[in-house]
C-alpha cells in the first residue's frame, strides 16, 4: 500500500500495526482491546537480551485491555507485553492499573501523565492509549443495541452536545455539516477579509 506512486524504488525497512477492537460485555461494560506490533523483514543479529531475530519476529509485541463504563469510567485496565527489546520492559505490566476510576473525556491526557510517570511506563504503551480511546468511542457510538439505528440520530435526539463537535475540520461549529446536523450548537462563521 502507496499513499502515492514513488518515483524512487525503496525497500520495506520496518512494519508497525497497529489493531484495536471493541467489544460489548456480558455485563455491561465497553471493552477494548489493543496491540501494537513491531516487526522488521530481515534478520536482526544477536543480542545480548533475546538471540537473533527472525525476519517477521516482533520486536515489540505490545497490547493492552481497557473496560469502560457508559459514562466512559475505566473500571479495569491491563497490558500486556508479549514481545519486547529488554526483560525489564514486562516490569510496567500493571501500570495501566493507576487508570482505574479515572474518566476519558476532556483533560484526559493530562489525566494520564498525571497517573503515569514517563520513566515508570513504555512508550508504545502510552501510544497505544490513542487509538484504543479513539476505538472506545467508536464503539460505543451506535449505543448497545446498534441494528437498524444510525448513531448521529441518536446523538441528535439526545439534547446534548455530542463529545465530536468542535473536534476536527468536518464538525466546527462555524462549518456546514454541524449547521446541518445540529444547527442548535452552530456559530456563524468568521468573516474573511
Amino acid at each position: 500500500m502507496s499513499l502515492e506512486n514513488s518515483k524512487q524504488s525503496r525497500r520495506l525497512m520496518h512494519r508497525r500495526s497497529v489493531e484495536c477492537e471493541g467489544f460489548l460485555r456480558d455485563d455491561g461494560l465497553w471493552e477494548v482491546e489493543a496491540w501494537l506490533r513491531d516487526t522488521k523483514p530481515f534478520t536482526q543479529r544477536a543480542d545480548r537480551f533475546r538471540g537473533e531475530l527472525k525476519p517477521g519476529d516482533p520486536v515489540h509485541d505490545i497490547g493492552l485491555r481497557l473496560a469502560i463504563d457508559d459514562g466512559m469510567t475505566i473500571r479495569e485496565a491491563e497490558a500486556m507485553m508479549r514481545a519486547t527489546p529488554y526483560p525489564t520492559c514486562v516490569e510496567v505490566e500493571p501500570i495501566l492499573e493507576r487508570l482505574v476510576g479515572e474518566r476519558i473525556g476532556p483533560g484526559w491526557r493530562e489525566t494520564v501523565r498525571r497517573k503515569v510517570g514517563r520513566l515508570e511506563t513504555c512508550t508504545h504503551l502510552m501510544e497505544l492509549l490513542g487509538p484504543a480511546v479513539t476505538t472506545a468511542y467508536q464503539t460505543m457510538s451506535y449505543g448497545k443495541n446498534p441494528e437498524g439505528r444510525d448513531t448521529l440520530e441518536n446523538q441528535q435526539n439526545s439534547g446534548q452536545r455530542p463529545f465530536f463537535i468542535g473536534g476536527c475540520h468536518s464538525w466546527r461549529t462555524d462549518g456546514p455539516v454541524v449547521a446541518a446536523m445540529f444547527p442548535q450548537f452552530a456559530t456563524k462563521p468568521v468573516a474573511q477579509d
